[in-house]
């Protein structure tokens, strides 16, 4: 059986107006786990509160069995990579990463053969006398991360380590840092808003909505489980709909006022059940196109009420006839189809809704 290695039980912080709400969360050794809400969740606090910068009102945390709520900061033995670097710009890059060597609790040993294997690791043995000055965004992560690692920490703690980074940059260094990160064999505690960064680079994902946690699980389960309208939102799940059961012939039926959905799943008669469908996953159905499996099951005649390109797909609003929505479903399709469907707005399509891409939420 696993232990956790870092756990936080029942943490309660106020910050004026704002609050963290009753936290609950683990980490297991050598797991890449990622912290992922909006901008204003709470995310950074959280962070701090783990680091001992913000002392909480209320709860424990724990790294290795050892409870280090009330212990200062450089006792903790954690590394840190802030969001802007934080690079001492008096000092050259080999001067930044040595820097944590000079605390009074340094116990490294052979500091010299760590920094060598760290800038070999990450690749930046030429920059060691170059002033952080006239490094790219990439390179001071890069010196920012060795940092942090040279004091060998137990942990590393990475808050929003790709915001600094051009878009075109950004993907490229999530598969090096997951590299980095695996092959010094360190846990890693990574804080971000960006969905497709989380699901890359993250083993376990905790979902932080104003302050509270309202999922923490593996990162296939949250992307494909969400178990709240909250985090169903915040991962693009827009079709969400709240409707009385009620069993038809041997189907079960959601019955959502002006329009019903067969579900996959066996639920007493008259009980109200939240579902969810990514937009992806709804189908166009062109005419005299032969239906299969459960696609006969939920097919719906439509009108497009509007369309918006995007660079890399267009959404597609449809609203069913009579419907007293501006819009029932959207649609996330890739960009081609808009031309081989001839798709504008006010045409009339049919839609299918496959059942095995329907998720109940609470």
């Amino acid at each position: 059986m696993k232990t956790s290695y870092l756990k936080i039980e029942s943490l309660n912080l106020s910050l004026g107006k704002f609050s963290l709400q009753n936290i609950n969360l683990s980490c297991e050794k050598g797991e890449y786990h990622i912290l992922l809400g909006p901008t204003g969740s709470g995310k950074t606090s959280l962070m701090k509160c783990i680091l001992g910068f913000h002392s909480v009102n209320t709860g424990t945390i724990f790294l290795k069995d050892k409870d280090i709520t009330k212990e200062v900061p450089e006792r903790r033995c954690m590394g840190y990579v802030p969001q802007n670097y934080s690079l001492f710009p008096h000092l050259n890059v080999e001067g930044n990463i040595r820097f944590g060597f000079h605390g009074k609790n340094n116990k490294v040993k052979d500091p010299d053969r760590i920094v060598d294997r760290l800038c070999s690791i990450l690749d930046i043995q030429k920059l060691r006398k170059r002033n952080v000055h006239h490094l790219s965004g990439g390179e001071k992560q890069k010196v920012a991360l060795a940092r942090a690692l040279a004091i060998q920490p137990d942990i590393v703690l990475l808050d929003e380590p790709f915001s600094s980074i051009d878009e075109g940059a950004k993907r490229t260094l999530w598969i090096e840092l997951k590299t980095i990160i695996n092959e010094v064999g360190i846990t890693a505690f990574h804080i971000t808003h960006n969905l497709e960064e989380a699901y890359s680079m993250g083993d376990r994902i905790s979902v932080l909505l104003n302050g509270k946690l309202h999922q923490s699980d593996l990162k296939q389960i949250i992307f494909e489980q969400p178990a709240s309208e909250g985090v169903a939102r915040y991962l693009t799940y827009r079709n969400i709909f709240s409707g009385i059961v009620g069993a038809c012939n041997e189907t079960m039926n959601l019955d959502f006022g002006h329009f019903s959905m067969v579900i996959p799943k066996k639920i007493p008669s008259g009980q109200t059940v939240k579902i969810c469908i990514k937009p992806q996953d709804i189908k166009i159905i062109k005419d005299g196109f032969p239906l299969k499996g459960s696609l006969k099951n939920n097919l719906f005649h439509v009108e497009i009420v509007s369309i918006l390109r995007l660079p890399e797909n267009f959404m597609i609003y449809a609203k069913l006839a009579g419907s007293p929505m501006e819009y029932d479903f959207e649609i996330k399709m890739p960009k081609y189809l808009e031309k081989k469907y001839n798709l504008f707005q006010g045409k009339k399509i049919k839609l299918a809704i496959p059942e095995k891409q329907i998720v109940f939420i609470s």
